[in-house]
């Protein structure tokens, strides 16, 4: 026989909610006043009453608050941020299958294809079937430094390689050598480490983020990066001389603020926090918390 289940929440509504909590006080505060002179000695001070008030209501209010209020948003938030992390894990995975998939396939039949393409211009007597042969090869040289600009924006190979630290150092090469802005690049209490693969993507996404924020939208000339391991956490820092912005544009929807608030989800998920200070023509610094998860890197 079939089961039947129900897929769909009640949604929780903030007025209704309210209006429930004024209720409940208010009966509770009934119940108590009719009862008060039931439980509480002759003779008792207003203080000592007041007292003993304020707990009885507390002890009514406080189960139902948490069976009809706290306990549904607590399911929700519980839901949302399972979701989140599935679907950032799935992300991660599409990327690295896509980035295999150029590596392997387009790259490939690309480099062949300039590999043919010198041989022509190297074997053939006719001038001018040579210089198209190299105009093609010059072409198929810039498409080839493209598409690795590409996949290493999908997914880094050198990350799941090499680890966190070598990843972002070759985030900011790149950014040097498109003509971005200065940056000086730190790392302490990363020697022989390497974190685990979740927290690793976690803390590179974050810094990549940051760091094309104030690429593409500071208007900064310098930037800084520090990576730091402490007890039991991994700090993130990105700081830059740019022109800072409103604070409360973060939440505006725009794809500037998207990118902060992905930087938030990400350090949520992963059990740690992010947070901005940044203000107008003074610069910004993203600054994320990670808990730690540590497993030596084998040098052997």
């Amino acid at each position: 026989m079939p089961t039947r289940f129900d897929l769909t929440t009640e949604p929780i509504r903030p007025l209704r909610l309210l209006l429930l909590a004024l209720m409940m006080t208010f009966i509770g505060e009934y119940v108590i006043m009719r009862l008060m002179p039931y439980l509480l000695p002759a003779g008792i001070g207003e203080t000592h009453a007041a007292i003993a008030d304020a707990c009885l209501l507390t002890v009514f209010v406080t189960p139902v608050l948490w069976v009809v209020a706290v306990r549904p948003i607590e399911r929700l938030a519980e839901s949302r941020m399972h979701f989140l992390r599935r679907a950032l894990t799935s992300q991660e995975e599409e990327r690295r299958r896509i980035t295999q998939d150029l590596h392997d396939g387009l790259g490939q039949s690309l480099t062949s294809l300039m590999l043919g393409l010198r041989a022509m211009e190297e074997t053939t007597t006719d001038q001018r079937v040579c210089e198209q042969a190299s105009t093609l090869r010059t072409m198929g040289a810039a498409i080839h430094d493209d598409l690795r600009r590409i996949v290493r924006g999908l997914r880094p190979a050198i990350l799941d390689q090499l680890g966190l630290v070598a990843a972002i150092e070759r985030l900011v090469d790149d950014v040097r050598h498109s003509g971005g802005p200065s940056i000086d690049y730190h790392v302490k209490g990363m020697d022989r480490l390497r974190l685990n693969q979740d927290l690793e993507t976690t803390a590179f996404r974050i810094v990549q983020e940051a760091v094309s924020n104030a690429v593409r939208h500071s208007m900064a000339e310098h930037l800084q990066v520090s990576l730091t391991v402490h007890e039991r956490e991994l700090e993130l820092r990105i700081s830059d001389d740019g022109k800072g912005f409103d604070g409360s544009t973060i939440f505006s929807g725009g794809r500037f603020s998207y990118g902060l608030l992905g930087i938030r989800e990400r350090a949520m998920i992963s059990g740690g926090r992010a947070e901005i200070l940044t203000r107008p023509d003074e610069g910004t610094t993203v600054t994320a918390h990670l808990p730690l998860s540590i497993r030596t890197a084998n040098h052997e």
